[in-house]
């Protein structure tokens, strides 16, 4: 059992100070070697540690940078290698197909009344109208929806392995 004091000369602190983190809730005891294990715990958490895995081991962190690191490069090699696309680009590039399904559904009936209006026959309308669709259709299944500039590195990434692979051959 010690006293507050003691406590105090023993963690470097001043009574005053000891009797806050009492207080706090910080220091529950008289014993001042369980009140130095209370004060060093506290001031790791003060300090960051015990964030994740509970220590503050500087071997731990740097093997925690390391495989962040290699992850980073990991979706690197799979976004030149085209398995991986940022999501910004393909809503960006998702948003222009649907302006452009849209404009061209919607010009439709432009392109194809004038053809339909100088035909005698339904059967001739519905084959108008049908070629036209199916014409719009095919421009529209044309695009992939991968970005031209994207498709474009990746095609490069993969010319440039081939390349290696026969040089390397």
């Amino acid at each position: 059992m010690a006293t507050q004091k003691q406590i105090a000369e023993h963690l470097n602190l001043t009574p005053k100070r000891v009797s806050e983190l009492r207080r706090d809730g910080i220091l529950t005891s008289n014993d001042q070697d369980t009140s130095r294990v209370e004060y060093i715990v506290y001031l790791r958490r003060l300090g960051g540690y015990n964030k994740k895995s509970g220590t503050g081991d500087i071997a731990e962190e740097k093997t925690r940078l390391t495989k962040a690191q290699a992850d980073a490069a990991e979706l690197k090699v799979s976004e030149l290698e085209g398995e991986l696309i940022p999501a910004k680009l393909v809503e960006d590039t998702w948003t222009n197909i649907t302006a452009v399904i849209r404009v061209q559904i919607l010009g439709l009936a432009s392109k194809i009344a004038h053809h339909v209006i100088a035909v005698d026959t339904y059967q001739e309308a519905e084959e108008i109208i049908n070629n036209e669709v199916y014409e719009t259709l095919q421009e529209l299944a044309e695009s992939n929806g991968i970005p031209k500039d994207y498709a474009g590195r990746v095609e490069q990434h993969n010319a440039d392995i081939q390349a290696t692979t026969e040089t390397n051959s």
